[in-house]
């Protein structure tokens, strides 16, 4: 019984063993599986791209770093103790001996000095923290690319200088050069200490400790900015040409019709009227009559029937027209028929032309002013002058795009006096009065997008009224032909047709031999053209017009940009 007990024994031995060997084989080869993965996928950095980690000091041998990056500074001699002037800008740690690594915190600069074994001063430099320019300079290679554009920085700010092509690519880098500026600059200063005499550095630290960018709530807190040097290239002042036309044609027709009859033979008075009368107590003080018509010259003798109650409106004629009239002691006839047609004719034509630089407001005017007496209030008698514009009014802002297409935003009016719908106005207090004229006004306000030389209509208008006004007797005023004696008429019929037309162009300087002026074609007249032909110019002498002569461009055109007209 005892070998057999022995051999269970050792037969469990022997599987307990075994199942241990296996396990450790198992681990040993997952380990050597996962170690050969981890090396695969953590390859080992290139030439190039350990170059790239070793920070280059500049001609004064101090050193940048960019914000929240980090490099490598290599010591010529061995160090054993550095100094830091302000931690809250770099964060600095002593790899080994000739190796510092160097993490930028914050925008600013500060420097380090640097002890040997014999504890001298062997090197100190400056390390400023500056933004990611390459990272920035890749963006807007990247976006804008064929854009010349230089990027610096200069403590919080982003320099940006160079030339461009339009001003929306300038926008577009400035606004890109802001999202690499920090939330927040910290102005706190801390002193640090590394003393690797010991196994383990210590670490002096004094203040508070900069918080960098992080430090968004801090008192002291400011914020950074970008600097704009850069240039539009090339040939940008728009030249704007404007056109307002304008045909006002107008009707008037007008039949009048007034009449006076009037009686006294008998005790009764008979008579008729169109055009108005009174009927007023026409008895004198001292008890006699007033003659219809009054008095010659302030004489007693009577003009026209003598009455007490009857006064007609003296009628007249405004522009065309007959009348009729009787006179004696007993009996006064008096009629006057208006007729008259007029046909008016307007015509308005504007073309300014005004030339600025692209993202630049210009205004043009060309008219008048005329004064507006206002009175003052809770003061009698005292009137200021205030003056109002009339003319021709152009106000627009250019904008030349990427596409080489302009936006115009403008706002053209032409106005002249009109003595239409004149406003009297009395002065209180004084018997002072001002009849101001009203203005005649087409205005137009808009955005438009056109390429160069194109033209397009901004505004246009198309008006036609009528306008009809009888006054007549009833039924008499309706019987034919005679009826025209009982009635008055008027017909007015007005058209008028309006168009604004605008055209952009880029423009560029000519040379002044080509500038042709609207002087140059006059002439004075001698006495003799002046007093015996009536001529206000003598007439035009042949020469050479230097519109003819050879072009001479003496604008500056830089790179691909430039137009010339």
């Amino acid at each position: 019984m005892s070998p057999q007990k022995n051999y269970l024994v050792v037969g469990n031995r022997r599987t307990w063993l075994s199942g241990i060997l296996f396990f450790l084989v198992i681990n040993i080869i997952v380990f050597f599986s996962l170690t050969s993965l981890a090396l695969a996928q953590t390859s080992p950095l290139t030439p190039r791209q350990s170059e790239n980690l070793i920070i280059q000091s500049d001609i004064e041998g101090d050193f940048q770093v960019p914000l929240y990056k980090s490099g490598v500074i290599e010591l010529e001699e061995r160090a054993k103790r550095i100094s830091v002037g302000n931690p809250g800008i770099a964060d600095i740690l002593m790899l080994h001996s000739r190796q510092l690594y160097v993490v930028g915190k914050a925008l600013g600069t500060t420097n380090v000095v640097v002890w040997d074994k014999n504890e001298r001063v062997f090197a100190s430099f400056n390390i400023e923290v500056v933004h990611d320019l390459d990272t920035l300079k890749r963006k807007l290679h990247r976006l804008l690319p064929g854009e010349v554009i230089e990027v610096h920085s200069a403590q919080e700010r982003i320099i940006l200088s160079g030339q461009v092509s339009s001003v929306v690519k300038m926008k577009a880098a400035e606004d890109l050069a802001q999202g690499f500026l920090p939330e927040c600059i910290s102005a706190e200063s801390n002193v640090l200490v590394r003393d690797t005499t010991q196994g383990t550095p210590i670490i002096i630290q004094q203040g508070d400790g900069g918080r960098g960018a992080s430090g968004a709530n801090q008192e002291g807190c400011k914020k950074g900015s970008v600097v704009n040097l850069m240039q539009v290239g090339g040939a940008h002042q728009v030249m704007l040409e404007i056109k307002v036309a304008e045909i006002a044609r107008t009707v008037l027709k007008r039949f009048d019709s007034n009449f006076n009859v009037f009686s006294f033979d008998s005790p009764w008075k008979f008579g008729a009227n169109s055009g108005g009368a009174s009927f007023p107590n026409a008895l004198t003080p001292s008890g006699n009559e007033v003659p219809i018509l009054g008095s010659l010259n302030g004489e007693d003798s009577p003009i026209g029937p003598v009455v007490d109650l009857f006064q007609p409106n003296t009628p007249g004629i405004q522009d065309k027209g007959v009348f009729l009239s009787y006179l004696s002691s007993k009996f006064f006839l008096e009629a006057v028929l208006e007729a008259s047609r007029q046909k008016g004719l307007a015509k308005v034509l504007a073309e300014p032309t005004l030339t600025t630089l692209t993202g630049q407001e210009a205004q043009f005017v060309s008219g008048g002013e005329f004064p507006i007496p206002v009175p003052q209030s809770g003061i009698t008698g005292n009137v200021t002058i205030e003056f109002k514009e009339f003319g021709v009014i152009v106000n627009f802002l250019p904008l030349v795009l990427d596409s080489g297409r302009i936006n115009l935003k403008l706002n053209v009016a032409v106005s002249e006096l009109s003595q239409d719908v004149p406003v009297t106005l009395g002065v209180q207090g004084t018997e002072n009065t001002f009849v101001i004229p009203s203005l005649t006004k087409r205005s137009a306000k808009a955005t438009v997008e056109l390429a160069d030389g194109q033209t397009i209509g901004i505004a246009g208008l198309i008006n036609d009224n009528l306008r009809e006004l009888v006054t007549k007797l009833p039924g008499l005023g309706d019987v034919p032909i005679l009826g025209a004696l009982f009635r008055s008429q008027e017909f007015m019929s007005g058209q008028t047709e309006l168009v604004m037309f605008v055209t952009p162009h880029l423009a560029r300087p000519i040379s002044p031999q080509q500038v042709k002026l609207p002087t140059d074609s006059f002439v004075p007249p001698t006495d003799l053209e002046f007093y015996l032909m009536g001529r206000m110019e003598a007439r035009e002498m042949s020469n050479s017009s230097p519109s003819s002569q050879g072009i001479i461009d003496i604008g500056p055109e830089s790179h691909r940009f430039g137009h010339q007209l």
